[in-house]
């Protein structure tokens, strides 16, 4: 018996690497933990590496796995399971694979997707401050009556009532374009309000689109920034407008200079001026450097942290 190097990779029904997938690893009779570890990805793979003891015959190992959104219940086939046993082989050249190696798969959660061309279907999961399901969590939905005409129709009420289920799921259609204000309230009742207390209100604009996260739509977050390389000569000047989009699937207007910081990185190469609907970049001395766009507001906190897609943008001075 000797101690082996054991991966994990993590796969979703797509073929596409499955990271952040939680392995936990037990004995064979899946009863005394031993370890666990996360997938991260290496390359375009996701991994999850350990050091367990190997013999011939191998010794068996249990794993469990756990990611919020992704369905280990082996619908799919036996790799979609959670538990699955393995072998680990001391040494790895005598198992069957050469290697101790094993794939494990994962069902993702696909948004479920509206009927009518009118409608988007908002959907998502909400958890406590614990991680567990968040059960029973009230959302209201006030009716801007933005639109008020569809096809005819007046669309009228004034609120969309929704609670969450025993999984912290919740769904809804709502009319694309259609402007909406959100009351969310708590589990923990205020000792004034025994019936929950209002924790925010905020203003939510539907995609034109079949479906969205509808925790996309409580906390949209800039996304992603288009924008076309610049190369210019000392003494020169280029405006550039960027495409700001949100993770409501929103394109903000202009600059979106209240939402999004732009810093040059060697200001002795370049710098850059912001107004509302453009960006005006100078070339100062030959080189390149990057422009780079952040977030102004850091209130919204995502786990893992995600940053602006397309930032920064190459600058060349010639």
């Amino acid at each position: 018996m000797a101690s082996e190097t054991v991966k994990i990779y993590a796969w979703d029904q797509n073929d596409d690497a499955l990271v952040g997938v939680l392995v936990r690893v037990f004995d064979s009779t899946g009863t005394t933990f031993i370890a666990q570890n996360t997938t991260a990805l290496v390359g375009s793979e996701a991994i999850a590496e350990f050091t367990l003891d190997g013999d011939d015959p191998p010794i068996e190992y249990t794993l469990r796995l756990s990611k919020t959104g992704v369905a280990f219940d082996g619908a799919l086939g036996d790799s979609y399971k959670t538990p699955q046993l393995i072998e680990v082989w001391s040494p790895a050249a005598s198992s069957p694979t050469g290697t101790n190696d094993f794939d494990v798969n994962g069902e993702t959660f696909t948004l479920p997707v509206a009927t009518d061309s009118r409608l988007c279907r908002a959907s998502g999961f909400f958890k406590d401050a614990t991680g567990r399901a968040l059960e029973s969590l009230d959302i209201t939905l006030i009716n801007d009556f933005k639109p008020a005409v569809v096809d005819g129709y007046g669309v009228l009420g004034s609120k969309v009532e929704l609670r969450t289920d025993e999984d912290g799921y919740v769904e809804v259609d709502l009319y694309r374009g259609g402007e909406y204000r959100a009351m969310v309230q708590s589990i923990q009742a205020a000792e004034e309000d025994p019936t929950g207390a209002i924790v925010f209100d905020r203003e939510l604009v539907v995609p034109d689109r079949a479906s969205v996260n509808i925790v996309d739509l409580l906390f949209p977050v800039v996304s992603e920034i288009t924008w076309d390389p610049v190369s210019i000569d000392v003494g020169d000047t280029e405006e550039v407008v960027p495409v700001v989009t949100c993770s409501d699937f929103r394109t903000l207007e202009g600059t979106a200079c209240e939402d999004v910081l732009y810093e040059m990185a060697d200001t002795d190469i370049a710098t850059v001026s912001v107004a509302a609907d453009v960006l005006v970049i100078t070339g100062i001395s030959s080189g390149t450097t990057e422009l780079t766009a952040t977030r102004l507001d850091q209130t919204v906190v995502a786990i893992p942290a995600v940053d602006i897609v397309g930032s920064p943008l190459s600058i060349t001075v010639a």
